[in-house]
């Protein structure tokens, strides 16, 4: 699967669907995050991983409408059994990363 867009100038400008999700559960010291950034690369999606103070983690994912909620229930399938819920937001707007990546 091609990841991205050949011009980086198409990458970063173009509209694309945002996702924020906040993970809760035992989510923290179990590899979430490297098997999140793992994950990522079977989709058209960039954006962060990061843990958050109250245990949680926030996930930021943008690509496709398609593309980024495939990606998120991936990402819960995988860790189901060290999830107990997500809150999740979606907006449209302009790219914001290049990549996926683990924010520390």
């Amino acid at each position: 699967m091609v990841v991205g867009s050949s011009s980086k100038s198409n990458s970063v400008t173009e509209e694309v669907h945002q996702l924020d999700a906040w993970i809760s559960g035992h989510v923290q010291g179990v590899f979430f995050r490297a098997t999140t950034e793992k994950v990522s690369r079977q989709f058209s999606v960039t954006g962060r991983v990061k843990n958050l103070p109250d245990g949680r983690v926030w996930l930021y994912a943008e690509g496709s409408e398609t593309e980024v909620h495939a990606f998120l229930s991936q990402v819960c399938e995988t860790k189901k059994d060290n999830i107990t819920s997500v809150e999740t937001e979606t907006q449209r707007g302009s790219r914001k990363y290049a990549e996926f990546s683990v924010s520390y």
